[in-house]
């Protein structure tokens, strides 16, 4: 490690993975959309709301369990507020206070603002439609709160009966695991009653114009998969990949399927082409899906596609030949269904993990609007920072948002910063694991920057 100059000065943190990635994002003016179009109505003192709204995204991105934490992990680490552009951290209770001053208003804004980062970011903005399609998940997942927060009502949450909290929403594009529109609802708010308007707002995000929407696949789970909201969205030109959300409907359209074949890899699950389908607005394939009770006879559900079997095929990674083989194509069919839980039942996971989600709980709903759109944006700036490391360390690929904020950004080491607290140079420390391959990745990112990056003994 070099000796600093005079006017420098080099600080130790814990978190020398995370300045790396805050003296990226402040050299590319990451927060200026933010300070410009975030204007929260409340009287600055020390630090303006907007800066308040950075710290606590910095705190998202190292991990902390709750706000209460700020003062601990963000404050106490003089390098990692200068490589965000912050000279100092507001405390934890003044945060607080600005989320609980923000209104519709700043949500709005912050989501514009984030929409914004998004298409100046996001690789499902820049995919190819001409060459594949883009697949985008749908899904509510349910947040317990107290009673006595605002818009909390009981409503379904998976092994909690009589539970009050919210709805969160999401739609992810599944091959880049970006979030594309983050949403929250109250508790009674069902995933078919909110489907248009958060389809309409990923359709706003993405920038996709109308005649672009037969490239864009809607898959959903039977909460989304009423008759109405299939027809909708054939209607308005999207693909569908649904789950149909009537079993009794299900059990029907199964009667008319002339021959059940056992799925691969699913020992109690048969599955079979449905001869007589229900008439939707356009043509679909249905493909029924039976599976064994504990207590004998089959439970039934309709898996509804519009998409061809040498397009589910390729989805499923299987070979194109297969389409003449009946049996391949109708298991892609549910396979293609199946890998659903991955991507965005994972994104959820990993974020109740990683950043954490399930603990950040704000008893304003607009207060807890404006932590999911931070959280989001969070878990895209990961994502995004995944894609800026790859080149040089291909195995951060693997890494989800837990490993990201654990093993990426906690990497310890000296930060120097120049007499105008600008990041010049970072050493890694050379004992932990990850440490050399990450100097190395960071190095490239940051070399076009000015910055340097090597390795220390600590």
């Amino acid at each position: 490690m070099s000796q600093p100059r005079p006017h420098q000065q080099t600080y130790f943190s814990p978190r020398a993975g995370l300045c790396a990635l805050g003296a990226k994002l402040q050299a590319d003016g990451f927060f200026q959309p933010i300070e410009r179009q975030v204007r929260i109505r409340q009287k600055a003192v020390t630090h303006q709301p907007c800066d308040k709204l950075r710290d606590a995204f910095i705190g998202a991105l190292s991990g902390i369990t709750g706000l209460y934490l700020t003062d601990k992990m963000v404050r106490a680490d003089t390098a990692l507020q200068l490589a965000f552009g912050r000279t100092r951290c507001a405390q934890q209770a003044t945060i607080q206070h600005t989320l609980l001053a923000c209104e519709p208003d700043n949500v709005a804004q912050l989501r514009a603002a984030s929409k914004e980062l998004f298409q100046r970011y996001g690789q499902a903005c820049r995919h190819d439609l001409s060459e594949q399609m883009l697949l985008l998940d749908l899904d509510l997942s349910g947040e317990r709160t107290s009673k006595h927060a605002q818009q909390a009502t009981k409503g379904y949450f998976a092994g909690h009966r009589n539970a009050y909290g919210r709805q969160h929403g999401r739609i992810l594009a599944a091959p880049y695991d970006e979030i594309v529109v983050e949403q929250l609802y109250p508790g009674n708010t069902s995933l078919s009653s909110v489907m248009d308007a958060v389809v309409q707002e990923a359709e706003t995000v993405l920038g996709l114009p109308a005649e672009q929407r037969p490239r864009i696949i809607m898959r959903v789970d039977s909460a989304g998969g009423g008759e109405e909201r299939i027809d909708s969205l054939l209607t308005q030109g999207y693909q569908v990949h649904i789950k149909m959300y009537s079993w009794k409907r299900a059990a029907k359209l199964a009667r008319s399927v002339d021959e059940w074949q056992a799925s691969p890899g699913h020992p109690n699950r048969e599955v079979g082409l449905v001869r007589a389908p229900y008439p939707f607005a356009q043509s679909t394939f249905q493909v029924a899906v039976r599976s064994a009770k504990a207590k004998g006879g089959w439970s039934y559900h309709v898996i509804v596609s519009s998409l061809m079997p040498r397009q589910v095929l390729a989805l499923a990674g299987r070979s194109p030949e297969a389409v003449a083989l009946g049996e391949a194509f109708i298991h892609a069919y549910a396979d293609v269904y199946d890998d659903r839980s991955g991507p965005i039942e994972h994104s959820f996971g990993e974020d109740h993990q990683g950043l954490p989600l399930g603990q950040r709980h704000r008893r304003a709903f607009v207060a807890q609007e404006m932590m999911l759109l931070l959280l989001a944006l969070a878990h895209n700036t990961l994502v995004w920072s995944r894609g800026w490391l790859a080149p040089a360390y291909p195995q951060v690929c693997e890494f989800g948002i837990l490993r990201l904020v654990r093993d990426v950004m906690q990497v310890s080491g000296m930060v120097t910063f120049d007499e105008a607290n600008r990041p010049m140079h970072i050493s890694f420390n050379a004992l932990d694991p990850l440490g050399p391959e990450l100097a190395c990745a960071w190095q490239s990112v940051l070399a076009p920057y000015g910055i340097t990056v090597d390795l220390t003994e600590l």
